[in-house]
């Protein structure tokens, strides 16, 4: 990834009784820009740093009821909440910019409450980091090695 792309990372609306609003944004890999014409695909190599890296992201959460259910029908299920899924790109956007990274190679996450502060969440991030460099045209054979994934993907 050459720059994080313009995401709505955590877009979490805190209301409280005393009816505040706090709205927060951040970056992260989610929503590809496109383009309209011929594009020349590009590779690049991936480097991966053999430090394993770890970052605390502390998130200010006031769920409402509603939420909360959606969270625990989504778990239920096994499948991802979007409220969980947007800390979890905050967080990771945060320690791309804090390691001065493209990527984290099999990021793990964990998400506990703080010890000490109500309503927030602390939600580390764990992995190798990486950069891309050696931007190139793509090969032939650079393409055949990805169309597995892009027809795997692919959206109908």
């Amino acid at each position: 990834m050459k720059k994080n792309h313009l995401l709505l990372g955590l877009m979490a609306v805190i209301l409280s009784s005393c009816g505040t609003y706090t709205y927060q944004e951040s970056t992260a890999r989610f929503v590809q820009p496109t383009r309209a014409g011929f594009i020349t695909p590009v590779t690049a190599d991936m480097e991966v740093r053999d430090e394993r890296i770890e970052n605390a992201v502390e998130i200010e959460v006031v769920l409402t009821k509603k939420e909360i259910s959606s969270i625990m029908f989504s778990e239920s299920r096994g499948e991802e909440s979007p409220i969980v899924l947007s800390w979890k790109k905050y967080a990771l956007a945060q320690t791309l910019k804090k390691y001065k990274a493209d990527d984290i190679v099999s990021p793990n996450f964990d998400i506990v409450p703080h010890p000490k502060k109500s309503g927030v969440l602390i939600v580390t991030v764990s992995g190798h980091p990486a950069i891309y460099k050696n931007y190139r045209p793509a090969t032939k054979e650079d393409v055949e090695l990805i169309k597995p994934f892009i027809i795997k993907y692919e959206i109908r």
